[in-house]
C-alpha cells in the first residue's frame, strides 16, 4: 500500500486521480452492502407481516375519519377520489352486494357514466387476480356499510426511500474519502502559500517545508532555492558594493599623490628652478608621466561609477545620428595603430548595407577605448583580431572577437570593463553580450537603428 500511494504521489494528477478512484469504489462497495441489507429488510417478515399492515391499517382508518367528518355516502365517488389522490400509496376499491361502488381505475373528475361502467365490468372480471394481493376492510358510508378491497404500494415506497438513503450516504462517503485525503493538500498549498508571504515581506532565512514529491514539492524547493540565490546575490551585491566604495575611497585619496608631485614638478617648471635643458626634459617627463597616472586613475573612477549608475538611459537630446560604418571605422582607424606596432592584424568584415544609428559620441568613444584596451590586455597577437558587422530590420551588431593570451600584459584592477560597457551600451538603447570559450573571447554591440 505504501508503494501504491508513493507512485501516486509524484504528482498531483495521480494524487487526485487516486483520490477519486478510491472513493468511488468504497462508495459502491459501501452502497452495494447498505442495498443488500435493504433487500434483506424489504423481504423480511416484519416488512410483509408488520410494517405494510400498520401502513395499509392506519391509511384505511384515515379514509374512515374522512368520511365521517364529511358524511361521505355511495353517490359520491368524486370525493372518495380526491382523497386518494392525496394516499397514492393505497389503491383500493368499494363495493355492496356485487355493485361497485368505487373504482381506482375511474377518473371521476373527466369520465362518463358509459366509461365508468365498462371499468366497473372490468374490475369485476379481475377480482379473483386481486383478492390474493389485497386487504379487506369494512368502511362505514353515510348510507351503509360496505367491503374496501385495497392493494399497497408500500413495500416499494419503503424501497425506494431506502435506496435513496443508501445513495445519498454513499454519495458523502465519497466525498467524506475525496476530502479527506485532499486535505492535507490543501493545507500544504496554505503552508507554501503562507511561505511565500513571508519571504515576500524580506525573511529571506525563512525555510519553506518541502513535503512529498509532487509538483508542490517541486514549487517549494525551487522557491528554496530562489530564496538562497537571491540571498546569496544580495549579500555578494552588498559585499562587492562596500569593496566598490572602498576601492573608490583608496583611489580618490591615491590620485592626491601625483597630483600633488605634478604640481610640484609645474610649480619648478614655472619658476625656471632647473640648471640644463636636460634638467627641464626630466621634470616635463616626471608630469606627463604623472599627467597618465592621474588619466588611469580617473578612469577607473568614471567606470566605477557609471557601472553602478541606476539611471543609465541617456535623454535624446544627448543622442545624435550618424552613418553607423563611417562613425564606427572612423573610431576603428584610431585606435588599431597603435596595437597594429605591437603586431595585432584586424580582420574586418564590412556589411552589405549602409545604416544610422542613434548614440552619443562621447559615450561610444569610452566604449571602444575599453574595448581596444582589452586587446591590449589580454589578446594574442599570433592570431587576428575579429571585427564583424551585421544589421536587421530593428538593429546594427558589431562584434569583436580575439584569442586569449595565456599570461596578460597588464594586471586588470578594476575587473569592471565589461560592467562599464554594459553600462554605456545601456545609454544608447542598446545592449552587450559576451561570450568565452577556453581559448576565445567574443563581445557583441547591440545598436538600435536611427
Amino acid at each position: 500500500m505504501k508503494k501504491i500511494k508513493a507512485f501516486f504521489s509524484k504528482t498531483l494528477y495521480l494524487e487526485l486521480s487516486f483520490s477519486i478512484i478510491l472513493g468511488l469504489v468504497c462508495g459502491v462497495v459501501f452502497y452495494s452492502v447498505l442495498m443488500d441489507i435493504n433487500y434483506k429488510i424489504i423481504d423480511s417478515k416484519w416488512v410483509s407481516e408488520t410494517y405494510v399492515p400498520q401502513k395499509v391499517e392506519k391509511t384505511v382508518q384515515e379514509l374512515q375519519e374522512f368520511i365521517n367528518e364529511n358524511n361521505i355516502s355511495s353517490n359520491q365517488p368524486y370525493e372518495i377520489y380526491k382523497w386518494s389522490k392525496s394516499h397514492p400509496l393505497i389503491y383500493f376499491y368499494m363495493e355492496r352486494d356485487g355493485q361497485i361502488l368505487y373504482n381506482f381505475y375511474v377518473d371521476y373528475s373527466k369520465d362518463d357514466a358509459k366509461t365508468i361502467s365498462e371499468y366497473n365490468k372490468e374490475l369485476s372480471s379481475e377480482s379473483d387476480y386481486y383478492t390474493s394481493y389485497t386487504y379487506n376492510y369494512t368502511i362505514t358510508l353515510a348510507d351503509g356499510d360496505c367491503t374496501l378491497i385495497c392493494f399497497q404500494d408500500v413495500q416499494y415506497d419503503l424501497s425506494n426511500t431506502m435506496q435513496n438513503i443508501s445513495f445519498f450516504l454513499s454519495g458523502a462517503l465519497i466525498i467524506f474519502i475525496i476530502t479527506i485525503l485532499v486535505r492535507k493538500k490543501i493545507h500544504y498549498i496554505k503552508e507554501v502559500n503562507s511561505g511565500i508571504n513571508i519571504l515576500e515581506g524580506g525573511n529571506l532565512g525563512y525555510n519553506i517545508p518541502v513535503k512529498g514529491h509532487d509538483e508542490l514539492a517541486h514549487v517549494a524547493e525551487s522557491l528554496n532555492s530562489m530564496r538562497v540565490a537571491l540571498s546569496q546575490q544580495m549579500e555578494n551585491e552588498k559585499k562587492a558594493l562596500q569593496a566598490n566604495n572602498s576601492l573608490v575611497t583608496a583611489l580618490s585619496h591615491d590620485l592626491r599623490t601625483p597630483l600633488t608631485t605634478q604640481m610640484g614638478y609645474l610649480e619648478i617648471l614655472k619658476e625656471h628652478h632647473y640648471k640644463s635643458p636636460e634638467e627641464m626634459d626630466k621634470y616635463i617627463s616626471t608630469a606627463l608621466d604623472t599627467c597618465n597616472q592621474i588619466k588611469e586613475m580617473s578612469d577607473r573612477l568614471f567606470e566605477y561609477f557609471l557601472a553602478f549608475d541606476p539611471n543609465p538611459k541617456r535623454s535624446d537630446d544627448a543622442l545624435e545620428e550618424f552613418d553607423g560604418m563611417g562613425f564606427f571605422m572612423q573610431l576603428i582607424s584610431e585606435l588599431t595603430p597603435p596595437l597594429m606596432e605591437q603586431g595585432f592584424r584586424f580582420d574586418i568584415k564590412e556589411p552589405t548595407e549602409s545604416f544610422n544609428i542613434m548614440v552619443n559620441a562621447d559615450d561610444i568613444l569610452r566604449i571602444f577605448n575599453n574595448i581596444f584596451t582589452n586587446i591590449d590586455k589580454y589578446a594574442d597577437e599570433n592570431h587576428p583580431v575579429l571585427i564583424d558587422f551585421n544589421r536587421d530590420d530593428n538593429y546594427a551588431y558589431i562584434s569583436f572577437s580575439n584569442t586569449i593570451r595565456k599570461m596578460p600584459r597588464k594586471n586588470e584592477s578594476s575587473k569592471i570593463g565589461l560592467i562599464s560597457i554594459s553600462s554605456l551600451m545601456k545609454r544608447q538603447g542598446g545592449s552587450s553580450y559576451t561570450k568565452t570559450t577556453s581559448d576565445t573571447f567574443t563581445l557583441e554591440l547591440k545598436f538600435p537603428l536611427g
